[in-house]
């Protein structure tokens, strides 16, 4: 088999648009904060050129980020960025963290999403001050705000595969301050039909019905802000509650249909931030609490797959706060926070199956974050962050650790030049999950390590004009040096995973992003090329020479584009998404087969705040890819990841009505 050499040439592409890049005003250009603390991306619910369908395709087109995909929209779905697997990312919502000890790898299908949502994509280095960091970056998701211009946003949708989608967002006063109501609800079949490797024959497609892989699901949200006096200080005080319910099919894979298991879960969750002037800057206090219950069912035979029980309930209960101060003078910036939490698993009655542990994570930490800007030519920005954290956990056994995470960047900036570097390291500590497996599917280790890595990255961002249009291109590249690395590997026949730690692993990578924007033309292509390494073990050897295995479910490519233009009030989209280059196991012998998915969409402004619109995805309707196997080629249905098939083409339409000023 041919291994995949990544290869920069959509960078390449990128980097060559700006030879022709002549510098004016930036006035128009959507300007940035300092990323002298890292880089970071950052996606709009009403600025998104496709029609976004759930969290994971908000945060999707983004570079350096990679969404898995266990079926169709709203199926299982975890996060990668710039490599990571999917529990190395920290996940937050208002302020509130949805990942943790308890649930590390959090379905992003379960992530509510409503008019105005904000997403951030921290890579790699995060604030200190949000909270316990992550080995792979950092996902912050942010409902729509008081702060947010008042009005209602309503949008439904009606698609392929029984889709039904509405999502309503509503700012309004109330007495002296602003309360804020979301509400979003969606439900489907997802019963597509795949290509069927194991009943095909050559010049023979058969192609069966994914069965059981529909949901439904709604989602709540309530928030209020109201400003007050607290002697001579202004202060503003903020409560967030979140409530969500959710039924999903498991349809399991290829190998190991499961049309009968089911997974229903509901989710709790509130804050309470409060911010006052402290006369040098201002404090922050906050306190929430999150709330989780999981109820699953299956047959005889799904559980004697999934080596799962029958039924079980299993319920996460946390809770935390945070204490802060930030200073500001003339050109230093600094915050400080120091936050607490603690949370516990409890397995219910498991029916036909042993229950993994009770387990409980007791943490607190301290974050300094700090910003220096230098009056100098060219500006220069100076950055600096620190955590210093203390864990406990109390399961079959006791740990605990401490563990020193940081790092220091520095931006320098001239006209339309951004230049920025970072260093530092990152750490993480083993979840349940990953000690102790659940649900079947996951199998753990009681004895894994926590893992660390060393961080290097840095690159350029160049914004101006050419012609008519306004263009910001931005290049990057990264390494990572990780130490006892946590992977899930398949094991066995019917691809359970299983936790392990890898000693050493190296990750390589370049992310770009070019944007243009002008009269009525828009386009948008973001890539991200990674090369990684195990060195734990040796592929092959040549001459005494070892080659080191790519880490699995990383792919080597990663290519999103949208082109849009505009005729009168009508819009027409054309996108393209690559991936290519990835394996499911440690040692390249079972590859994820490539694809090309192209797409096109046509919005229609009919009038001041109402858009009609109709996406169509998968264009061509492709749902079968040839890879080179050992014995020739080998034909297998796309997937994000190994016998979990994609969805061919899917049609949605939707209608939008807004009065947000």
């Amino acid at each position: 088999m041919t291994r995949p050499r990544p290869h920069l040439t959509a960078a390449l592409l990128l980097a060559a648009s700006a030879v022709v890049f002549t510098a004016r005003a930036q006035e128009e250009i959507e300007v940035r904060g300092s990323q002298a603390g890292g880089f970071s991306s950052r996606a709009d619910e009403r600025k998104a050129l496709r029609e976004v369908t759930d969290a994971a395709s908000l945060v999707e087109p983004l570079a350096g980020v990679h969404v898995r995909r266990m079926g169709g929209d709203d199926s299982f779905a975890t996060l990668s960025i710039r490599g990571s697997s999917s529990s190395q990312v920290a996940v937050y919502l208002a302020g509130v963290p949805l990942s943790g000890g308890a649930d590390p790898t959090l379905d992003l299908a379960t992530l509510p999403l409503w008019p105005g949502s904000q997403a951030k994509v921290h890579r790699s280095f995060s604030p200190a001050t949000l909270g316990p960091g992550s080995l792979g970056g950092t996902l912050v998701l942010d409902p729509p705000r008081p702060s947010s211009a008042p009005g209602t946003d309503i949008w439904w949708g009606v698609g392929s595969y029984g889709v039904l989608r509405t999502r309503v967002g509503d700012v309004h006063p109330v007495g002296q301050g602003l309360l804020v109501t979301g509400l979003s609800a969606s439900r489907s079949t997802d019963d597509f039909t795949y290509f069927d490797p194991l009943a095909s024959t050559p010049g023979h497609d058969v192609f069966t019905t994914r069965d059981n892989a529909g949901h439904a699901a709604v989602s709540g949200l309530v928030g209020w802000t109201r400003p007050f006096r607290f002697g001579d200080r202004a202060g503003v005080l903020s409560v967030t509650t979140l409530a969500q319910a959710r039924k999903q099919g498991l349809a399991g894979s290829i190998k190991a249909p499961t049309p009968e298991s089911t997974l229903e879960t509901t989710r709790l969750l509130g804050a309470l931030e409060v911010n006052l002037d402290s006369g040098m800057g201002t404090w922050l206090a906050r306190m929430w609490g999150r709330r989780e219950l999981t109820h699953f069912r299956t047959d005889a035979r799904g559980a004697r797959l999934t080596l799962d029980a029958m039924e079980h309930g299993d319920v996460v209960v946390a809770a935390g706060g945070a204490l802060g101060h930030r200073w500001r003078w003339d050109s230093l910036r600094v915050d400080a926070s120091l936050d607490g939490s603690e949370e516990r698993y409890a397995p219910g009655l498991y029916v036909g199956g042993v229950a993994p542990p009770a387990a409980t994570r007791a943490s607190v930490g301290l974050g300094v974050d700090a910003e220096w800007r230098m009056s100098t030519a060219p500006a220069c920005v100076v950055g600096l962050s620190g955590r210093l954290d203390r864990w406990r956990d109390v399961a079959a056994d006791t740990r605990d650790d401490n563990r020193g995470t940081g790092h220091v960047g520095v931006e320098l900036s001239q006209g339309p030049w951004t230049v920025a570097m970072h260093g530092g390291a990152v750490a993480r500590p083993p979840s349940f999950v990953e000690r102790f497996g659940n649900r079947g599917i996951f199998l753990g280790d009681p004895a894994l390590r926590p893992e660390s890595a060393w961080v290097i990255d840095g690159g350029g961002r160049l914004r101006g004009q050419v012609g008519p249009l306004r263009v910001e291109l931005e290049l990057t590249g990264f390494a990572t040096w990780a130490e006892d690395l946590i992977v899930f590997q398949y094991v066995g026949a019917y691809g359970r995973a299983k936790a392990t730690n890898i000693g050493r692993a190296r990750l390589l990578g370049v992310e770009g992003e070019l944007r243009l924007r002008g009269g009525n033309f828009e386009g948008r292509v973001s890539y991200t090329g990674l090369a990684t390494a195990n060195f734990d073990v040796c592929g092959s050897t040549s001459l005494s020479t070892c080659v080191r295995p790519a880490l699995p479910g990383r792919p080597a490519h990663d290519l999103v584009l949208d082109l849009a233009y505009a005729v009168g009030p009508v819009r027409v989209r054309y996108g393209l998404d690559l991936l290519s280059g990835m394996f499911a196991d440690a040692s390249e012998s079972v590859p994820v087969p490539a694809r090309v998915l192209q797409g096109m969409g046509v919005r229609w402004e009919v009038a001041k705040g109402l858009r009609l619109a109709l996406d169509v995805r998968n264009l061509f309707d492709v749902r079968v890819a040839t890879y080179d196997g050992v014995l020739g080629p080998v034909r297998a249905p796309i997937g994000d990841a190994f016998e979990y098939p994609l969805p061919g083409r899917t049609v949605l339409g939707s209608v939008r009505f807004s009065t947000v000023r």
